[in-house]
């Protein structure tokens, strides 16, 4: 059970002014007088007291969510009953020893225990009822947290059916165009094999990258690095031959890659920023490609003078998606250096 709310604290002070002014009323009308101010404070404090005690300690303590335990509400009912009763004779001796004038004095112990009692059930009465209308409120407000949680997983899930049923139509859609694809290449490559063995060399190696890119990773969504390694190779190879093998790029090599795996396309990206973007002509100039690996520790850098001609170089939106994809498997680190003339990264992960 929620505690009383600070903004409802205004509804509570007018509903309490209205009721006392009630009582205070039809007292009058039958007694003819009023008593002193610190009598009506003291007592109208100690009930308004057990009310909200009642309300928000004793019934949330007997009857919530992980329990309901009606011996333990009878128990704590006489357990609050027995401590108005010594509340209220405390107070009502302490009013009579500073000499305030009292509605009723302490003359008959029985009679003042019977009228304690009566009050004390009274207003035990309207606080049962506020709880149980708290109750039923919150109650309420639950469900329907709960059916708009239904709602809106009902929602989700038929989207997740619809993004299923697309991306199982796209993947019957790659199972189909790659494998025209790729039957298409290798036709080509032995259809031009006999006339130009440097061409069919080209054609051959267009067919292993797009076979490696269109092949699907395993089971945990890596390959092997050196599968990676050797697809960089491969689309270097197939660059050269573009240019007639006058690409001036350093692509070493350093260290063992054997059981090493790596999710796929990650290394590609940033090698190809080289070859796209970078000025691959200048003798004096080379571009770099370092794979360097230490155990499990994998070092990829790249580095290359940026061609003048290219206004838009586009580095970000690839680099973005490299970044995003590591993040699902890795903790790296990814360095950028990016200068008017010169473009470095260096990508160090712990495979």
């Amino acid at each position: 059970m929620k505690t009383l709310k600070l903004e409802n604290l205004k509804l509570h002070v007018i509903f309490w002014a209205i009721f006392i002014v009630y009582e205070l009323a039809v007292s009058f009308s039958f007694g003819g007088k009023f008593t002193t101010f610190p009598d009506y404070a003291g007592h109208y404090l100690l009930n308004i007291g057990l009310f909200y005690f009642n309300a928000h300690l004793v019934f949330p303590t007997a009857i919530n969510r992980k329990r309901k335990s009606y011996f333990i509400l009878a128990l704590l009912i006489v357990a609050e009953l027995v401590l108005y009763m010594m509340l209220k004779f405390l107070l009502t001796n302490l009013l009579v020893g500073f000499n305030f004038q009292i509605s009723r004095l302490i003359t008959n112990t029985w009679s003042f225990f019977v009228e304690s009692i009566w009050r004390a059930i009274y207003f035990i009465g309207l606080s049962t009822g506020y709880w149980f209308a708290l109750s039923t409120i919150q109650d309420r407000k639950t469900i329907d947290n709960l059916e708009n949680i239904n709602v809106r997983n009902e929602l989700q899930n038929q989207i997740l059916e619809k993004t299923l049923l697309s991306t199982e139509n796209a993947y019957l859609r790659s199972q189909i165009n790659p494998h025209f694809l790729l039957n298409t290449l290798n036709f080509l490559y032995n259809s031009v094999s006999k006339l130009s063995e440097e061409t069919a060399d080209s054609i051959l190696l267009l067919s292993d990258i797009m076979r490696y890119a269109l092949t699907n990773a395993d089971e945990d969504g890596k390959v092997k690095l050196e599968s990676e390694v050797e697809h960089i190779n491969s689309f270097i190879k197939l660059n050269q031959a573009r240019f007639s093998q006058r690409l001036n790029i350093d692509f070493r090599i350093e260290g063992n890659p054997d059981g090493l795996r790596i999710i796929p396309l990650v290394l590609i990206t940033l090698a190809e920023n080289v070859l796209k973007y970078g000025d691959l002509l200048a003798d004096e100039y080379p571009a770099k490609i370092f794979v360097l690996i230490e155990g499990y520790n994998l070092t990829f850098i790249t580095q290359n003078r940026k061609r003048k001609t290219v206004h838009d170089h586009g580095y970000g939106i690839g680099i973005n998606n490299v970044k995003d994809r590591l993040a699902m498997y890795y903790k790296y680190e990814l360095t950028i250096e990016d200068s008017e003339t010169e473009y470095k990264s260096i990508l160090k992960i712990e495979l």
